[in-house]
């Protein structure tokens, strides 16, 4: 070797030594960030309740059930339970680490998932700073699915089965082996999640294109294509991976349960149930990352016609026409083809004329420690929520645990410590608060939940949430005899008490108020059983349905009854001294309260 060529082959070992300890320490920064990214507490996600109350019941019965348990309006209607496997999971880990268990959970399977991106790309020869770039953009488009729920395994198992396909298709051709993981995943997939059948769309379309590359070889020698008895071998693995989608309680009947559930008409007023591309839809950062991603996609069909690869194109095109149907698949959509999308993008990034260019973007230190030291100040800004709360305007709070500013644990736990569950008979629940019900107070049933059983049961509880014609007589006919209302956007939006059931409930004399915050209420029947409850804890006059809508009531205690609205203020200001309302009326009325 001369002696430039030994000075050029030092000096290559010398920039690719430097460049890795940049590399390492660019990858360790954005894992520490997907640890703060992924541990906040759960805000308004009723879900995650009444997943850990079924998977309490089935430890304890031994029985996953088939027909519904946890409500008295739909008890005995079919409910088919199909991510059992994760609500038994995830109340396992609760039982000896409590929510943050549930949260540590969520971290790892975020990270595995991160990992193996990171992974495929970098054997795709993808630069470490571009893959980095790249999924620091796919943690913010993911953000709104980060929730510990059971939509995580099925992002697991996207990432598994892409990694599956890249070994055997790109990394090390002809492997049979990795392809016996398969039915494996689709077992253990056929209990946690329906995503299962985005899994298997995902590999139907594999499969289609391997057997267009078998039939119609191209001239690419990067691409051997398989033989008809590999393809056979492929067909039979695959089919088997089918079969075991059925290896569930309920058979092939948990599908079309799962179908029918998506064409229920309330489904249409979720917002995550509308299309990404509807009027009614509202954009945020979320849905323009996923837009931009669809968009940047189209690469994939370029990529695919000048590698002769119609595995990328087929992907692309499955899942974008997936995922404009509604909003909650368009993750899943960002997800299978993220792999591909950055891949087609780097190849072309790679036909830039420019050397210094190319070497500046994915080699140089200089926009490596760039990037390191953004993804640090995002970490930082994590703790104090001002990355969620100012920089994207995103409700979320750091930490483990339940966020009680959305899910109201002070109503709770009145309603624990007064035995209201047991003193009561029915209740009519806010729609985001029967998980959380079913989860408190165990045997006990809800009047409704997230978990959307029928059109019927929603249109019931829409009747009496509206104040609709006849829900008076629904009252009695249900047999309610304390109601519970949560109302998180109470203080920014107080129109919501006069349109709903809580200016009813706040001036019949049916109908007695003996707790409320900032976000919620809590009212029982005026009968005996409840006469003392009502009694010791009836807000007559201070209430925040008065303070907007009655004040004549608010001001009628004032003037006749002062004594007792004293009373109503001490035990309010005991309870929540630094309440929006009750700082409020102390503000306007402090000077006829001394």
């Amino acid at each position: 070797m001369s002696k430039v060529n030994k000075k050029i082959s030092k000096q290559v070992v010398v920039n690719y030594q430097e460049n890795s300890y940049f590399n390492y320490g660019l990858l360790a920064v954005f894992f520490v960030f997907l640890v703060f990214f992924t541990t906040f507490k759960i805000t308004g996600d009723d879900d995650v309740f009444w997943h850990l109350a079924t998977g309490r019941y089935i430890l304890q019965t031994a029985h996953v059930p088939s027909v519904d348990i946890f409500g008295f309006m739909t008890q005995g209607q079919v409910w088919m339970p199909f991510e059992w496997g994760w609500d038994v999971l995830t109340y396992s880990i609760y039982t000896f680490s409590g929510y943050a268990g549930i949260s540590v959970l969520r971290t790892i399977l975020i990270i595995a998932v991160f990992y193996i991106f990171y992974y495929i790309l970098i054997k795709f020869k993808v630069s470490n700073t571009f893959s980095v770039f790249s999924l620091l953009v796919l943690a913010f488009g993911i953000i709104d699915r980060l929730t510990p729920r059971p939509h995580l395994m099925s992002y697991l198992f996207f990432g598994i089965l892409l990694l599956i396909i890249c070994q055997y298709k790109y990394f090390n051709r002809g492997n049979k082996k990795v392809l016996y993981f398969i039915p494996l995943i689709f077992l253990l997939w056929a209990n946690m999640h329906m995503g299962i059948i985005a899994g298997g769309f995902m590999m139907l379309l594999f499969f289609v294109s391997e057997a267009i590359s078998t039939f119609y070889p191209s001239n690419n020698p990067a691409l051997k294509a398989l033989t008809k008895n590999e393809l056979i071998h492929l067909f039979v693995v695959l089919a088997v991976s089918a079969l075991m989608m059925l290896a569930n309680p309920n058979f092939l009947q948990t599908y079309v349960y799962a179908f029918e559930h998506t064409k229920m008409k309330m489904l249409e007023t979720v917002n995550e149930w509308m299309s990404p591309f509807s009027s009614r839809y509202q954009d945020s950062f979320v849905s323009y990352i996923y837009k931009i991603l669809l968009f940047v996609g189209i690469l994939n069909v370029f990529y695919a016609i000048k590698k002769k690869d119609w595995f990328p194109a087929l992907l692309y095109i499955g899942f974008a026409v997936y995922s404009v149907r509604a909003m909650r698949f368009t993750v899943d959509y960002v997800l299978i083809t993220f792999v591909f999308t950055i891949v087609s993008v780097y190849c072309y990034l790679n036909l830039l004329k420019s050397i210094k260019v190319k070497e500046f973007l994915f080699r140089k230190p200089a926009l490596k420690i760039g990037l390191g030291l953004f993804i640090v100040f995002l970490t930082l800004n994590i703790p104090s929520n001002k990355l969620y709360l100012q920089y994207l305007s995103y409700y979320r709070v750091t930490g483990v645990g339940i966020n009680s500013d959305f899910i109201p644990t002070a109503m709770f736990d009145f309603i624990k410590a007064n035995d209201i569950q047991n003193k009561g008979d029915r209740v009519f629940n806010h729609f985001g608060t029967g998980g959380f019900f079913v989860w408190n107070f165990e045997g006990k049933q809800n009047f409704i939940d997230s978990r959307n059983l029928n059109d019927d049961i929603f249109n019931k509880y829409q009747q009496i949430l509206g104040k609709r014609q006849g829900f008076e007589q629904k009252l009695e006919e249900y047999g309610i005899d304390y109601v519970m209302y949560l109302a998180p956007d109470l203080v920014r939006d107080p129109k919501e008490m006069e349109n709903t059931c809580i200016s009813y409930f706040c001036k019949s004399p049916n109908w007695k108020l003996v707790f409320w915050d900032d976000k919620s209420f809590l009212w029982v029947k005026n009968v005996q059983k409840f006469k003392e409850l009502i009694d010791k804890y009836e807000f007559k006059y201070l209430t925040p349905y008065n303070y907007a809508y009655n004040k004549p009531l608010l001001e009628k205690g004032i003037s006749e009854e002062m004594p007792v609205l004293k009373k109503e203020i001490d035990r309010k200001l005991a309870d929540d001294a630094n309440g929006v309302v009750i700082s409020s009326v102390l503000k306007i009325y402090g000077n006829k309260l001394k």
